[in-house]
């Protein structure tokens, strides 16, 4: 595994990267919103759960298409188009999806939207890679710290304007007017997020190496965990923690929260410590946090228990897409997109998968199996690891040996 310590590569917050952070927030609050959202659009509209589901599998497959697309749009188009056209495409997609229309319209919004926020992590998560060299992990993890706060922030807001006369649209149509404000902030300069894609542009579409695919391999095991205790862990609360439904859905916050603060140390230490070393330590840290979890009962140890295992699945997100994009050979946006892609199939997958499972044998025993991800995500680290120059400045690259 790399060496551990380097000389501090402090990230550079010029005003391209702030606005790289500020795309990646925009994902954050989209999808978040979404989710907050949903019920309270199925209240309004008279949906079953199944005919609601139409809305979430929209945003499942524009989240993929954007993902895929994205590599293609910047070599036509550039970088700095992907970021306007993604931010424009969150406005419409909000738009349409609080408009009040019939379902097939209403459908076309988590599509648009998620198309535009996939597109715009993508963009943001290469450029900060390849403007940043080797302060990229330190800056991709402050990013994402901007991510998870305006998750929080979307679900404050979705729910405390459902409870005014403005109602719940008022939590979402602030991202309509957020995204607008971002792209007239931006301005013309667009061509300053174009660094590192001219070779992309003038190069033949060279084939991706595999430790690429062993990098992404590795993220999605560790994100199949994250998104099914999202998504499942209420229940878990309810059984093992005796809480009720709401309390337990709001304790799940213990986990983004959790993943905040696993981004605001984290994004320190990688200004020091080599990312490999980090990111073993954070699936350890999370192996840890859910086997505690698995383990105690009553509310009190298991939200503790959450706040853990967030801590160390913040940090698997920004490691590992910087991991894959750095074992590219050269070519981010297509590492970025694809990885991306990966995790919208398995956002897909892993719940359903732990559901039946749960169904099967308890939800406590469904989760326990999920541990082989960590395991086997630990073992990959280990055989197949993704080497890094140490180097002293922050604009200096860095690239697979």
């Amino acid at each position: 595994m790399t060496g551990a310590v380097h000389p501090r590569t402090r990230p550079i917050r010029d005003r391209e990267t702030v606005f790289a952070y500020a795309s990646l927030g925009l994902l954050g609050w989209f999808v978040y919103g979404f989710g907050a959202s949903l019920t309270l659009l199925r209240d309004d509209q008279g949906l079953t759960r199944v005919t609601a589901s139409v809305l979430s599998a929209a945003l499942a497959i524009g989240g993929i298409t954007g993902s895929l697309g994205a590599a293609r749009f910047v070599e036509r188009w550039g970088r700095g188009a992907l970021l306007r056209t993604g931010a424009l495409l969150v406005a419409a997609g909000t738009t349409i999806y609080i408009s009040g229309g019939p379902l097939w319209w209403t459908a076309l919004g988590p599509f648009l939207g998620s198309l535009g926020a996939g597109i715009s992590a993508v963009g943001a998560s290469a450029f900060l890679e390849a403007r940043q060299g080797a302060a990229a992990d330190a800056a991709i993890t402050e990013g994402n710290v901007v991510a998870s706060v305006t998750s929080l922030l979307a679900t404050f807001a979705v729910g405390v304007a459902a409870t005014t006369v403005l109602g719940w649209r008022a939590g979402m149509a602030l991202l309509v007017v957020m995204a607008i404000a971002l792209e007239v902030a931006r301005g013309r300069r667009l061509a300053a997020f174009d660094v590192g894609t001219q070779a992309e542009r003038i190069a033949p579409r060279s084939r991706l190496p595999s430790l690429m695919w062993w990098a992404i391999l590795t993220l999605i095991l560790l994100t199949s965990v994250e998104l099914t205790l999202l998504q499942w862990g209420a229940d878990l609360l309810r059984e093992r923690g005796g809480l009720g439904a709401a309390a337990a859905s709001a304790s799940i916050s213990a986990i983004v929260t959790g993943m905040i603060l696993g981004r605001l140390v984290g994004s320190r230490i990688v200004e020091r410590i080599s990312g490999e070393r980090v990111f073993a330590g954070a699936i350890i840290l999370a192996a840890v946090g859910f086997l505690f979890t698995l383990l105690v009962a009553g509310p009190l140890l298991m939200i503790l228990g959450f706040l853990i295992t967030g801590s160390g699945i913040g940090m698997h997100f920004p490691l590992g897409i910087s991991r894959a994009m750095r074992a590219s050979a050269g070519q981010p946006d297509r590492a970025a997109g694809l990885t991306s892609a990966g995790i919208g199939i398995v956002s897909g997958i892993a719940p359903f998968f732990l559901a039946a499972l749960a169904d099967a044998w308890g939800i406590r025993t469904a989760f326990a199996v999920m541990l082989a991800c960590f395991v086997v995500s630990f073992i990959l680290l280990l055989a197949k690891p993704v080497p890094e120059e140490q180097v002293s400045g922050p604009s200096a690259t860095r690239s697979p040996q």
